[in-house]
Formats: C-alpha cells, sequence, structure tokens
C-alpha cells in the first residue's frame, strides 16, 4: 500500500473510542453472574442463538450436563474445552480472591481459631451430647496460638485439650508440667501446620504460577505425576486462614498448570454444602478441593469443611 493510501484510510477510518475503565470489572461480574446461575438459566444462555456473541473472557461459564463439566460458550456454535474451562474457572477465581484485603499479622500470643465439620475417629467419650449420632461428622474446633506453641482443640463442644508444642516428638518436655497445658504433642509435621510457620512460607512463595509450581513441586519431593503437589497446595488452602490474597491468586493459577486437573460445575464438601470442584486424579486415587461460587474462597473437601474462623486472644475463645 503507497503512502497516500494509508493516509486515505487514516482519514476515513473511525477513531477508537475512549478506553472504558470499568469495562473490565463489568464483563467479569458478567461471566460471574453466568457461572454462579441456576442450572437451567445457564442451559439458555448456552443455546445458540443467530446473531447473536457471548463474550468469554476470564472464566468458565455454562454446565455440560452429561459429564458434569462446566463449559462456557465462546460464541458461534462452539464450546471451550475441559482444559480452556479449568484454566478460566481457576483464573476467574484466583482474579476475584486477588482484589481481597490481606489479614494482619496476628500478635505471637494471639490464636487462630477455625471450626471445621471433618471425619473423626470417634473414641469413648469423644463425643457428647445430641450431636454423638453424627456418624462420624463431627464438629472439631481448633485453637494454633500463632507463636507455634501451643496448640487446643475441642470436639462437638466438648473439654478444652491444650497441648505444648515441642520441635521433635523426641524432645524431652519440661520437667514441671507447665500450667494449662494438658499434654505435648510435636514433630516436623507439627510444626510446619503452626500458624507462624504457614504465614512465613505462604508469603515467601512465588506469586507467579510456574515458578510457585517448580517450587511446591521441590517441596512436597513430587516423584513426577502431580500427585504430592496437587495433596500439598490443597493442604495449604485447607491449614492456612491468613493467606495472603495475592498468594491464594498464586495458587489457583499454580493449580490450572497442573495437567490432569480439571473443574466441575457441582461438587459438596464434608458439610454437604455445594460449590465448584477442582478434581485432580481418578478412580480412588481422586482429590478435590471446593470452592465457594460467589467468593471462591475455598470450602473443604469431601472429608473436611471449613465452617469458621478468626483470631482471638485465648484457646477457647470463639469471637
Amino acid at each position: 500500500m503507497s503512502d497516500e493510501e494509508i493516509a486515505l484510510v487514516s482519514r476515513v477510518r473511525p477513531k477508537d473510542s475512549a478506553q472504558d475503565a470499568g469495562a473490565k470489572a463489568r464483563a467479569r461480574a458478567r461471566l460471574h453472574a453466568e457461572f454462579t446461575a441456576p442450572s437451567e438459566g445457564r442451559r439458555r444462555v448456552a443455546r445458540p442463538r443467530r446473531g447473536r456473541r457471548f463474550l468469554a473472557v476470564g472464566a468458565a461459564a455454562a454446565a455440560c450436563a452429561a459429564a458434569g463439566i462446566v463449559v462456557v460458550s465462546t460464541g458461534g456454535h462452539k464450546s471451550s474445552s475441559p482444559a480452556d474451562v479449568t484454566t478460566r474457572t481457576l483464573e476467574l477465581a484466583a482474579a476475584t480472591v486477588e482484589t481481597g484485603a490481606p489479614a494482619a499479622r496476628p500478635r505471637p500470643q494471639q490464636w487462630v481459631y477455625t471450626l471445621k465439620m471433618e471425619k473423626y475417629a470417634l473414641q469413648n467419650g469423644d463425643v457428647v451430647g445430641p450431636d454423638a449420632g453424627l456418624h462420624g461428622k463431627v464438629k472439631v474446633e481448633e485453637w494454633w496460638r500463632f507463636d507455634g506453641k501451643r496448640t487446643a482443640s475441642s470436639v462437638q463442644n466438648g473439654k478444652l485439650t491444650v497441648q505444648g508444642i515441642l520441635p521433635s516428638m523426641k524432645s524431652r518436655p519440661p520437667r514441671h508440667k507447665e500450667p494449662g497445658v494438658d499434654n505435648y504433642t510435636g514433630g516436623p509435621a507439627v510444626v510446619r501446620s503452626t500458624p507462624n510457620h504457614l504465614y512465613d512460607y505462604v508469603a515467601d512463595l512465588p506469586t507467579t504460577p510456574g515458578a510457585l509450581l517448580a517450587r511446591i513441586r521441590h517441596d512436597s519431593g513430587d516423584a513426577g505425576h502431580d500427585v504430592s503437589t496437587f495433596g500439598s497446595i490443597a493442604q495449604i488452602l485447607s491449614d492456612d486462614r491468613l493467606m495472603p490474597p495475592k498468594a491464594n491468586a498464586a495458587l489457583y493459577r499454580a493449580l490450572a498448570l497442573i495437567p490432569g486437573v480439571r473443574v466441575a460445575k457441582d461438587g459438596t464438601d464434608y458439610a454437604g454444602r455445594h460449590g465448584i470442584a477442582v478434581i485432580f486424579g481418578n478412580g480412588k486415587g481422586v482429590q478435590e478441593i471446593i470452592l465457594d461460587r460467589r467468593t471462591y474462597h475455598y470450602m473443604g473437601d469431601p472429608t473436611e469443611a471449613i465452617l469458621s474462623f478468626r483470631v482471638v486472644d485465648d484457646a477457647g475463645q470463639r469471637g
């Protein structure tokens, strides 16, 4: 094309409209509404219509009834593949959680309180009151002192038991029993689960998805099949109630990079609450993470449900 032709095209070509700063937010809101709509509504939206296109930016939207896998219309008569849906759904989840306000670092002697429903190895006296017939679905309350020196628990509103935490179970407990401590627990696995350790570990993780995935693979000692990698990410999401929003988002994006990870439109945690299921593996080796459909925060998995949490000043305090 000659210079004269280029100049002519430039004069007759309409000027670009000014960018709308809220367009991205509105598009995300439309996708979120479509994704969380009742199933019947999603089927109506996904039906092809002449002359109409559907925006597919950031997340999966409609449901594939036969496979139970979330899909989203991308315009025309085509739908996204399950791999595309997984990537887009987890990107929407990441983009949503990373806008949250970071939690303040607790003081060393504050406690992180969590109310869970989980499978529990019932023993005589563990469960009291009218909830004793829950057939293994037991409400467990946990308190972890932020400095990692104490943990406490109560099962079904039963007795509060406080344990001191030792670096190793081979370590000798203090010669004289410490006031308010019933017994001792410890070892590397326990220490890694303490709030201060988790807070520092997660805050130090890379926020670039590829680098984060490589770090988790290394730290989990993965043998190359990502079983322990997925499990490690699931464990972090389960244990760390104070996770920085950007770290939470990076973990979701890292999950999307794991081969074989898929998203299902409807999963349930151990309390029977419905959410988005992020699934890895097949058969007996399947692992799941359940995310809230509205906030995209971790809810639990088929063997655990996180019902509430907060930072409190004392063991036994709930709010």
